[in-house]
């Protein structure tokens, strides 16, 4: 990902209505990535996952896919 160097261009290309999903104890991609993700696409959503990391763990998968359903469902 840091070879391929900034990619907020092609972020802001994006017009496909867009949910960000975040660990907020992601180690490898910080917080404040997930945020910049969210920021550089026109009315993108954010969804702070607390107690997520890099990966879903199986105990957090329900949680996420209600909020990713709820969210298609809006669209």
């Amino acid at each position: 990902a840091i070879e391929d160097g900034s990619r907020v261009a092609r972020l802001r290309a994006v017009t496909a209505p867009t949910l960000v999903i975040h660990g907020q104890d992601d180690p490898l991609v910080l917080p404040a990535g997930g945020e910049d993700t969210a920021r550089s696409i026109a009315g993108a959503e954010l969804f702070m996952v607390p107690g997520m990391g890099h990966n879903i763990p199986d105990s957090l998968a329900p949680e996420i896919a209600r909020r990713l359903l709820e969210f298609i469902a809006g669209h």
